[in-house]
């Protein structure tokens, strides 16, 4: 997917966020695409779990505009949060 236009929005993230341009040029050549129903498309890319399951993603709207660029790290919930009924 080639990099057409980022909103205002998707550069201040990707400056907050410390995501470089070449880093969203990597990530929509070669991220995984999930289309939703209004026309946008998710990209993103899945690190191994050891690395913390970190994932990269940016959202762009039916045109091909980035609108936002994130980091989420995925918490693993292998304890639960209903230990308070011991």
């Amino acid at each position: 997917m080639k990099l057409d236009k980022i909103s205002t929005l998707a550069l201040a993230r990707m400056k907050q966020r410390g995501i470089s341009l070449a880093t969203l040029r990597y990530l929509l050549a070669h991220g995984r695409v999930e289309k939703k129903c209004d026309g946008a498309r998710l990209v993103y890319l899945e690190c191994e779990p050891r690395s913390g399951g970190r994932t990269l993603y940016a959202l762009l709207d039916a045109a091909g505009e980035v609108i936002t660029v994130e980091r989420r790290v995925r918490r693993d919930d292998r304890h639960g949060t209903n230990q308070a009924a011991a």
